[in-house]
């Protein structure tokens, strides 16, 4: 969250939707967090049994989305260590 935050901090002449929707997902995961710890010490405040599971699952399915969008944002091919700063400064554009 706050990588993503200082990205859009830096920008200039706005984000790309990949930021943008990664911002998203940092604070979805974290509002969840909130009411998936207070499930996790009184199951009273659980509405239904399944609402867990299915933030669980949201969480699951929207860390993955921003995971392949900034690698597709970032023209990332494979998993090595070689780091390009004309990689990163396409993010900033």
């Amino acid at each position: 969250m706050a990588l993503t935050g200082n990205i859009i901090a830096d920008a200039i002449a706005g984000n790309p939707s990949s930021i943008n929707y990664t911002m998203f997902v940092a604070v979805f995961s974290m509002l969840c967090l909130f009411y998936l710890i207070l499930v996790a010490f009184k199951e009273d405040f659980a509405i239904h049994p399944l609402i867990p599971v299915i933030l669980d699952a949201l969480n699951t399915l929207f860390f993955f989305a921003a995971g392949v969008a900034l690698a597709a944002r970032l023209h990332v091919h494979s998993c090595s260590n070689q780091v390009r700063a004309t990689l990163f400064a396409r993010l900033h554009q």
